[in-house]
């Protein structure tokens, strides 16, 4: 099962692992994550309300939470960036 973590102090990854996440985010970026990163996501910060972007990246006026875009993703990889 994914999970979500926070691979600096603005994007989302997901992942199986903290250590998959380091290595997808170094792999595509060609950075490493930050120091105390990467972060895995509490059950408040899964829940909290985000605003909701189409896949051109606007905002659609809906609302939606990370579990929810966590839900949604079959692969590792970005799962969300600031906007």
């Amino acid at each position: 099962m994914l999970k979500a973590f926070y691979v600096n102090d603005e994007e989302l990854w997901c992942a199986d692992s903290a250590e998959e996440a380091a290595a997808d985010y170094l792999e595509e970026t060609g950075e490493p994550c930050e120091d105390g990163y990467p972060r895995e996501l509490t059950n408040e910060e899964l829940d909290a309300e985000q605003p909701e972007f189409d896949e051109n990246e606007c905002q659609t006026g809906g609302k939606t939470s990370v579990r929810e875009m966590l839900a949604e993703m079959t692969a590792p990889g970005f799962l969300a960036g600031p906007p």
